[in-house]
């Protein structure tokens, strides 16, 4: 009889511990900055949270930071400007960057210029042939601007191709820099390429007669 019965309590505590579900909980990841340990035993309603690596944006050479950077002062051989970054960055002879200047164009500034009074920024490479002050934007660098193929090309189209393109400074209103934001957010030249005053006197500083400017779209 004490046979039957101990077989009969075995039989009863298999059945009611195959009927017991157990609970499962499933993580949740949340994107973090706390840190627990990753072997703590999951309690009732406890999440796990688990750091997820924050990667930081890569920035390019011609993505800015702010409205003028100099990084180090040295002699400028080449002045790169990306036209859709609205960026001019300044290279020594070893391609080093020495600054970088967020500028507003002309205000027409889909493609190249190709006639006179057309209010676009031209493309290609050019030189620095002046250095002088202006009365009405503080500073400015002219540009050899037209090249000889500058004016074959405007002259097939039936125009004249235009002159007197410069890196120049800011409006007289804006002599004192409380106006950057704004006139670097739009563009507003007849073709020039305009950076604030304070990145006119970097540049300035940097580049001499005959320094090459690429312009690129």
């Amino acid at each position: 009889m004490k046979k039957y019965i101990l077989m009969y309590t075995l039989l009863v505590l298999i059945f009611i511990g195959c009927g017991k579900k157990s609970k499962v909980i499933k993580p949740v990841i949340k994107d973090t900055n706390q840190s627990i340990d990753n072997n703590k035993t999951v309690e009732n309603n406890q999440t796990i949270v688990i750091d997820l690596p924050v990667e930081e944006p890569k920035l390019g050479t011609y993505d800015l930071i702010s409205n003028d950077e100099l990084i180090n002062k040295g002699v400028a051989t080449k002045i790169v400007v990306v036209k859709s970054k609205r960026a001019m960055v300044l290279f020594d002879k070893d391609n080093n960057i020495l600054s970088r200047h967020r500028i507003s164009l002309g205000k027409n500034n889909i493609g190249t210029k190709l006639k006179q009074g057309d209010y676009k920024t031209p493309e290609g490479t050019y030189q620095i042939i002046d250095k002088r002050p202006d009365k009405v934007y503080y500073r400015e660098l002219l540009l050899d601007y037209p090249r000889q193929a500058d004016i074959e090309r405007s002259k097939k189209l039936g125009f004249s191709a235009g002159g007197g393109i410069t890196i120049h400074a800011q409006p007289n209103w804006n002599w004192d820099g409380h106006g950057n934001d704004y006139t670097l957010s739009h563009d507003w030249t007849e073709g020039c390429m305009a950076v604030t005053n304070e990145g006119m006197d970097t540049i300035w500083d940097m580049v001499g007669l005959g320094t090459e400017i690429e312009i690129r779209e």
